[in-house]
């Protein structure tokens, strides 16, 4: 009975989605800004959702950008406090560099700091052999990390972002990379400073290194990223602001003045999108009737938030399909769904599940009080 009703449920839920759903055609947020580089993204790192793309999902050169999928693999493996020896190989790589020397020891706390503010190439293959002991095998889980974030446009050839023929990826992989690098505190807390203390550990000798992102100094809640150059792959940076709890990260890939480009989209982030909570986790969605229920009535609450991204002014559409009564015994498990439709968006799907277990009534009905 109950699954036949859900099945009936399933179909006119659909077709309502169908009828709510907006078309391929549906209006574009207005004036979005106009930017000088080649591919660009703008996100929610909350919603997921994409505010602003430009040629996203161009195969691109990522330079240094490569060096925060290195940061996350590093910070997922623990132990920063560790010690890492400088090996020939990472003090004598070409590029930019944290200037560290052959046998010189550094914590990789340190090391990921050179790595991300001086965007150290030495640094990045001292933590690279120090984490997979050689740099093809970083590589290696560097690429299988990639793909379990869904960036599939994104092929590795190194740590650190020197330009190979087959090292690519785009400004929509870049933007989940990001996304999750700043979900990590170790890493946020990097990205977002200005400058820090690192120590040789052999010598005691200490010196202060500055970040190369500048929007730090300009950009209203700015805490991050990371910026990367190389000739191939232009001037190029990944920029996060965060402002009355919402957080946005754009992708800025070859442009002629990155700095203009991330402010551009970040302002406009802000000012041209809202971000709604419409359902809470364990919200109320409706009370359901329990027939041969120990109760009589059971609250069906969602099992997960829903959060959307809108540009100002727009409105959400949500359908509920969920059940008015159920046939006891009932037990905590999804029995419906919530979707959440949002111009230009997928669709979010919320599971809804009865607030709490309801038994068999096995006492007589009449002996109830």
């Amino acid at each position: 009975m109950i699954q036949g009703w859900l099945r009936r449920c399933f179909w006119l839920g659909a077709m309502a989605l169908l009828a709510a759903a907006p078309s391929p055609w549906a209006k574009t947020v207005v004036n979005p800004p106009t930017v000088d580089a080649q591919a660009a993204i703008l996100i929610n790192a909350d919603t997921g959702t994409i505010l602003y793309e430009k040629n996203a999902f161009r195969q691109m050169d990522p330079a240094s950008l490569t060096k925060i999928m290195t940061a996350i693999l590093v910070i997922k493996a623990g132990h920063l406090d560790r010690e890492v020896p400088v090996s020939s190989r990472a003090a004598y790589v070409e590029g930019s560099k944290l200037h560290v020397h052959p046998g010189q020891r550094y914590s990789v706390l340190d090391l990921l700091r050179g790595l991300l503010l001086r965007s150290g190439n030495d640094a990045a293959i001292a933590l690279a052999e120090a984490d997979a002991g050689s740099v093809e095998g970083f590589v290696a889980k560097m690429n299988a990390q990639a793909q379990a974030l869904g960036a599939f446009n994104t092929r590795f050839q190194n740590p650190n972002g020197l330009t190979g023929s087959g090292h690519y990826t785009d400004a929509y992989d870049l933007s989940l990379i990001a996304r999750t690098a700043m979900t990590l505190p170790q890493f946020r807390a990097i990205v977002a400073s200005r400058e820090q203390e690192i120590t040789e550990r052999k010598s005691g000798a200490k010196r202060t290194i500055r970040t190369t992102n500048r929007l730090l100094y300009e950009v209203p809640g700015a805490d991050g990223v990371k910026t990367g150059t190389t000739q191939a792959a232009g001037k190029c940076v990944i920029a996060s602001a965060s402002r009355d709890g919402t957080r946005l990260i754009a992708v800025v890939l070859k442009s002629q003045n990155r700095w203009q480009d991330a402010n551009l989209l970040l302002a406009y982030g802000f000012s041209a999108w809202t971000t709604r909570t419409v359902y809470r986790l364990g919200q109320t969605v409706a009370d359901a009737s329990v027939i041969g229920g120990r109760d009589d009535w059971v609250p069906l609450v969602t099992m997960a938030s829903a959060r959307v991204s809108l540009p100002k002014g727009d409105e959400v559409t949500v359908v509920e399909q969920v059940p008015r009564r159920l046939k006891a015994p009932v037990r905590k498990k999804p029995v419906g769904y919530v979707y959440v439709i949002a111009d230009d968006q997928q669709p979010i799907r919320i599971p809804v599940e009865p607030q709490q277990s309801v038994p068999l009534n096995r006492i007589p009905r009449f002996w109830r009080n």
